[in-house]
């Protein structure tokens, strides 16, 4: 075994290139046996951080904040719309909308429903 860190790097590199096909067909067997087990956990993960994926979401979609995690707590507060103020519901659904053009400094404007985010302010 290399013993400095380099020669484990070229090491492991070279492992991998000679079983990079073993590899992925243990992994796609691994996956196909355990559906179920990785389904509940991939559920619980999410239903623990479902704030880690909101926030994550919300960097994707181009929100800039300087303290997302109390945006978060303000966000998940409200319960109705700011713009019609109509309760959320299963078919109206919580948004945030923000300003596209704002690119360098905080860009969120309104906790609205998708309905008022698309038609009245989009």
């Amino acid at each position: 075994m290399p013993k400095t860190k380099e020669e484990k790097n070229a090491y492991y590199r070279e492992y991998y290139q000679k079983n990079k096909e073993k590899e992925k067909e243990y992994q796609n067997e691994y996956r196909a046996k355990n559906r179920e087990i990785l389904a509940e956990k991939s559920k619980q993960y999410y239903a623990n951080n479902r704030d880690k994926y909101r926030i994550r979401n919300w960097k994707r979609q181009g929100i800039i904040d300087g303290d997302f995690p109390s945006l978060n707590e303000v966000f998940k507060k409200e319960t109705h719309c700011w713009i019609c103020w109509e309760k959320y519901s299963k078919t109206r659904i919580k948004s945030l909308d923000h300003d596209w053009e704002i690119k360098d400094d905080s860009n969120p404007r309104y906790i609205c429903c998708h309905v008022c985010n698309t038609f009245v302010v989009g």
